[in-house]
């Protein structure tokens, strides 16, 4: 009796835990309100609860699942301070032992046969570590997998040198000493080359039997059912004896038109390296062989490494806008797998429909977070060719996973028409993708598993491999704005229209805005300043500089930069090198990327409205990464004689492009090569960078960015969005999203808990001349870039950010956190806490209730 009371009481007790005085809330769509500043201690850590805390009764008394115990199989590969490498010889699969937290990590799961949801090849895949899909050379999508075309045939070699791995696989059916025998040949030849030359009857009989003689066409033809086992052996060893070669073998093929593609055959390297506290996984491309008819299209590296079941808590982190998470076993089988492509989308691909609106993929990296362990995986090489994909239980198998993949080859459809008939061909990139590819995976204990930590480690990463610096004392917040300067406009002379050119910001009215912002308490502006050269915001190819004279010319500018340097003030003239504008001049249609079929490549406007781009708007032409380092030289040395410090890059840290020229390829990873190269140049000749965007490769460059991601594209597989992004980068470099009056909802209250949340600054773009300067323009989305009706407003929610965030601005995120739904916790590394509510009714948290659409700051501030 006692037993069983103990047993209700302990029952009791865990019920009672779960119930928290928030977890009911139920998150409500933001309304436009004004918010007041709250400040009051925010209880310690402790009494604020966990993730844990939050999880229900019956997941607390669940047992944990555990990492399964290494299998006999598994043999120690590779061996250093921090971890170890095991090797199943038979499988080739591996598995990682994270010697601090003892974790083991397997490249596939491990209780696979149990699986009752795989079937089929579903099944078969959960053995593999890099699979390929590729077109055969009449036009069939078809896959290779190591596993299944190349471990069960024993088709691999394994080498271990040092501290590599290295595992060679042969892709495809080998073929068998049957395909050395042709099927037909001529009478005369079989006659003169092969039974001529036996000595003994005996052979001359072997050979014979073997081969039926087709009369009406005169040739032996081969007899498949009598080459089997002796039989085989027999023929080929007197073939061989008698000096029927390859080059014999090969011409008797040919006279009767064999194919000798039928075993398309690929050699695919694979090694694994422990660098440190990093296991690297790599497929060099220089070792990579493949047939000339075989068109590769894609690789998918370690597919299953990590893979979760079931019964596991945790989930997935993608790079999906500023990252989002993917909760384990979330059911949401109706939703699409999760695949992104780093960077954005190649402009020099077709792509005249657009299905959705997608945050770009800023960051190359991804994870997993599994019970109390985690991992992260970070993209070295092969980084702008690659996407991140991702999937939950129950779909194809009964796994949770996440992994890279690798876009190694483009096509393009073509329509050929004769008449009334119309078919429609494939047309593939000349060669493939050349390069390495190279995973670097770094292992979270229990302290460190969480996003958190992962934002951590990617940090300490680039730390270590850019020399990315912390901000030097306490910064101050910075205000970013923009100010267009002039912007193309058609008018009329005598009903005959023509281009012209409609300044809307010249430099001494900017004087002006920055006079009055500086009067309103707006400090440390940072000054974008677009359309100021070249014929204004679609400037003219930029290889060389002329400041446009309707705004003031070179001595206008030159003014305004020492009016900026005496009030402490930043300027950043803009400009883009990535792609050309309607009507632009500069660019010779010589300069400017090929698509694949050939045609030059180039763009049109989205429109919102059919989700296509709008092919009767003027286009863009994009231009080919080749001509880059040519036109950055003349760029330069125009914009040195103008003695302007500073430099805003419109396209270099957002976009990147192929050529798919024939003659030259370019893919975007050599194109990533070539923008880096010239973002180095630019950061030694101008002291101070601000980028758009943000990707990876271009942070490194930069001091300042905008439009950097600040949430993620919502897709239905993920479930939340969190600010990995700005959890990297806050206390290195200082960051805005998209300009605050000019987004979708231009909620002042909501930008403001947002920027708290993240660590961000305010962003806004204006103009000084009247609104109806933009009428018939094709800028009618600048109307709400009015300053004087954001001037007052931008000065309050300023002054408001600067108060909490100025004495944390060169200290990094800590962690960030959901409390609750639309509660967010974000600490800072000095011990600062701020907590966020984005709903409308008050939220009570550890005893604390923060007002609806408001914040709370606590913690030790600094």
């Amino acid at each position: 009796m006692k037993k069983k009371l103990t047993i209700i009481a302990i029952v009791l007790m865990l019920s009672g835990a779960a119930v928290l005085p928030y977890a009911d809330l139920a998150e409500s769509a933001p309304e436009a309100e004004s918010a007041v500043q709250s400040e009051a201690a925010i209880p310690s850590e402790a009494a604020i609860p966990s993730e844990a805390a939050i999880q229900s009764s019956a997941q607390s008394v669940q047992d944990t699942p555990k990492s399964p115990e290494l299998s006999a199989d598994m043999k120690e590969a590779l061996d250093n301070e921090y971890l170890t490498l095991y090797l199943n010889q038979m499988t080739t699969e591996i598995a990682v032992k994270d010697k601090k937290s003892g974790a083991l990590w397997y490249s596939n799961p491990q209780d696979r046969e149990q699986d009752a949801v795989a079937t089929g090849y579903n099944k078969s895949k959960l053995n593999v570590q890099v699979e390929l899909t590729y077109y055969d050379s009449k036009g069939n999508l078809m896959n290779y997998d190591n596993y299944t075309h190349s471990v069960q045939s024993g088709q691999f070699t394994i080498e271990e040198s040092g501290d590599s791995l290295n595992i060679v696989y042969t892709l495809g059916e080998v073929k068998s000493n049957i395909d050395g025998i042709p099927k037909y040949i001529s009478e005369e030849r079989f006659r003169t080359l092969i039974i001529g030359r036996l000595e003994k009857d005996s052979d001359k009989k072997e050979i014979e039997k073997r081969f039926r003689y087709d009369e009406p066409n005169k040739r032996y033809e081969r007899r498949d059912t009598s080459f089997k086992g002796v039989g085989l052996k027999k023929v080929t060893s007197l073939f061989g004896q008698i000096g029927y070669d390859e080059a014999q073998i090969a011409i008797d093929k040919a006279a009767y038109g064999e194919e000798e593609d039928g075993a398309a055959l690929v050699t695919l390297p694979l090694e694994y390296r422990l660098d440190g506290k990093l296991l690297r996984v790599s497929i060099p491309g220089d070792k990579v062989r493949y047939p000339d008819n075989m068109h590769i299209q894609s690789l998918s590296l370690l597919p299953f490494f990590g893979a979760s079941g079931t019964k596991d808590e945790g989930y997935s982190l993608v790079p999906d806008g500023s990252g989002s998470l993917i909760h384990f076993n979330n059911n949401k089988l109706y939703a699409t797998p999760y695949r992104t492509a780093m960077y954005g989308p190649d402009a020099a691909l077709t792509q005249l429909g657009q299905v959705q609106k997608e945050e770009t993929s800023r960051l190359p990296v991804f994870g997993m977070k599994v019970q109390d362990r985690g991992f992260l995986a970070v993209i070295e090489s092969g980084d702008a060719v690659a996407a991140v994909e991702a999937d939950v239980s129950g779909r194809l198998n009964q796994y949770n996973y996440v992994f890279s993949s690798y876009t190694l080859g483009s096509l393009e459809e073509v329509t050929l028409t004769n008449g009334w008939r119309s078919s429609t061909v494939k047309q593939f990139q000349a060669g493939i993708f050349p390069g390495d590819i190279t995973v670097a995976y770094s292992f979270l204990d229990q302290e460190e598993a969480s996003y958190s930590g992962m934002a951590a480690k990617y940090r300490e990463y680039l730390i270590e491999h850019t020399g990315m610096a912390r901000l030097e004392g306490a910064e101050d917040v910075p205000f970013y704005l923009e100010l267009i300067g002039g912007i193309p406009k058609k008018k009329f002379f005598l009903g005959i229209p023509y281009s012209a050119y409609e300044p809307l910001t010249s430099f001494k009215e900017a004087e002006v805005i920055l006079e009055q912002m500086q009067e309103k308490g707006i400090g440390d502006i940072q000054l974008r300043y677009t359309g100021w050269f070249n014929g204004g915001i679609n400037h003219n190819y930029p290889k060389g500089v002329s400041v446009d004279s309707k705004l003031g010319g070179a001595k206008g500018l030159q003014e305004l930069q020492s009016y900026a340097q005496d009030k402490g003030i930043t300027l950043y003239p803009d400009a883009s090198f990535l792609q050309t504008f309607p009507e632009a001049k500069g660019l010779r249609k010589s300069q400017a990327s090929r698509l694949i079929t050939g045609k030059l490549a180039h763009t049109y406007p989205y429109d919102i409205s059919d989700l296509k781009q709008d092919v009767k708007q003027p286009s863009v032409y994009v231009v080919s990464p080749r001509v880059l380092p040519g036109v950055v030289d003349g760029f330069l040395g125009d914009y040195a004689a103008l003695g302007v410090d500073g430099l805003s890059l419109r396209d270099l840290g957002s976009g990147l492009n192929s050529d798919f020229n024939a003659e030259n390829l370019i893919d975007r990873q050599r194109a990533e090569g070539i923008v880096k190269e010239q973002l180095e140049r630019m950061s030694s000749s101008v002291p101070r960078l601000m980028v758009e965007g943000g990707n990876a490769y271009a942070a490194p460059f930069a001091r300042h960015i905008v439009v950097a991601p600040m949430q993620s594209s919502g897709f239905n597989i993920t479930d939340e969005s969190i600010p990995f992004f700005q959890m990297v980068y806050h206390g290195y470099l200082q960051y805005a999203g998209t300009a605050w009056n000019m987004a979708d909802d231009q909620d002042a209250t909501l930008s403001l808990l947002k920027a708290l949340e993240t660590g961000s600054a305010p962003y806004y773009t204006w103009f000084y001349a009247d609104p109806s300067a933009i009428k018939m323009t094709g800028f009618d989305r600048l109307y709400s870039a009015d300053y004087r009706s954001w001037i007052d407003q931008a000065a309050g929610q300023y002054q408001a950010l600067s108060r909490v965030l100025k004495s944390v601005q060169s200290q990094t995120i800590k962690e960030h956190k959901k409390l609750a739904a639309g509660v967010y916790q974000t600490t800072y590394e000095a011990g600062t806490t701020i907590i966020v509510n984005y709903n409308h009714a008050p939220v009570t948290v550890g005893g604390v209730t923060i007002d609806g659409r408001n914040y709370r700051v606590g913690g030790e501030q600094q």
